[in-house]
């Protein structure tokens, strides 16, 4: 045994430097595969989201001294409820909420008209905000002539 050589240095280190490149090549193919699998799942989260979000807006508005009427358009597939129609001066305070409301809801993908009651001052410009479930809200103006 005395006259044996073990592996030399130069071979320990060529033996050594292919193992680490192994290495890191394994755990390279290794996290690309799990970030790939990840973005996937995550886009497909994000698609199936957006696919239900809901949104809501004004087409037209118009006032009178005595009720307030929005023409909205839900351009999505799901259903806007608990219609609410926020009336508020110019200056950004709360004139009132239009009560009696000729509807409270808008079906997916479709238009509605929808009037409410409410005291307002003839030859005065008003902000509309109209709100709904699933957390909705458009914006309009209109004067009452």
């Amino acid at each position: 045994m005395i006259g044996e050589k073990g592996i030399t240095p130069v071979v320990a280190t060529v033996l050594l430097l292919m193992m680490t490149v192994s290495a890191a090549a394994a755990a390279y193919y290794w996290m690309t595969t799990i970030q790939s699998d990840l973005q996937n799942k995550v886009a497909q989260n994000i698609q199936s989201t957006v696919g239900t979000t809901a949104a809501l807006k004004i087409d037209a508005s118009s006032c009178s001294t005595s009720q307030v009427t929005v023409y909205l358009r839900n351009p999505t597939d799901t259903q806007i409820t608990d219609l609410k129609i926020f009336v508020y001066t110019m200056d950004g305070s709360l004139q009132g909420e239009a009560t009696s409301l000729s509807q409270d809801y808008v079906n997916g993908d479709s238009t509605a008209t929808v009037t409410g009651s409410i005291s307002l001052t003839s030859g005065e410009s008003y902000n509309i905000k109209v709100v709904g479930s699933p957390n909705v809200e458009a914006t309009s103006t209109c004067k009452v002539p």
